[in-house]
């Protein structure tokens, strides 16, 4: 050990003992004083008398997932999702299903929609922009979110397969056949015949 280090440690090393015990004794002291005060405010609330029912620690005991889904005690949906949720049990009713529903938002604002019927959930996003449009009173929109809703509900709790479509299908459906042309036509290999 270098000589200077060694004249430091010789007339400081008595103070830092002593800081080191002041430290450890601090922390002790603490802990113990934490302790005491943990002890009195478990001992202040067994003298409490509960103001209600007792509360279940396991609420969910004995309950699917779908039985567990539903909406709070008190809790009303805002207009929105009222909205989505009055169409939801329309179709569901068409369908003859008997479903619980319940409508909620995700994080990007777009309604989700869950169905249960106590075995299976199935939940559905509809597109925010087309619950505004509809709710504003466009009725392709509505008729959008009904078909949508309709078919997946079919597909999902009755078991019937939906006419797959792509949208380019869907597009060569609206449009009119193209036209023929008027000329004959000669059979491949000739050359074609002049109008005269």
């Amino acid at each position: 050990m270098p000589p200077e280090l060694k004249a430091f440690f010789r007339y400081w090393s008595l103070t830092f003992a002593v800081l080191f015990f002041f430290v450890f004794a601090s922390i002790v002291a603490g802990l113990d004083i934490w302790e005491q005060v943990m002890e009195m405010v478990r001992k202040r609330r067994s003298q409490l008398v509960p103001g209600g029912p007792a509360l279940d620690p396991n609420p969910l005991r004995g309950k699917t997932v779908a039985e567990t889904l539903g909406m709070g005690p008190g809790q009303q949906p805002d207009e929105k999702r009222q909205w989505v949720l009055d169409l939801a049990t329309e179709v569901s009713k068409k369908l003859g299903l008997t479903v619980r529903i319940v409508v909620l938002e995700d994080s990007m604002k777009h309604p989700l929609v869950h169905f249960h019927d106590g075995k299976q959930l199935r939940t559905y996003r509809v597109d925010k922009t087309w619950v505004a449009e509809g709710r504003a009173g466009n009725a392709q929109r509505i008729q959008q979110i009904r078909d949508l809703l309709e078919r997946y509900l079919a597909s999902d709790f009755l078991g019937r397969q939906p006419k797959k479509t792509t949208e380019l299908a869907r597009e060569a459906a609206s449009k009119p056949a193209p036209a023929r042309p008027t000329g004959t036509t000669a059979p491949p290999g000739e050359p074609p015949t002049p109008e005269s």
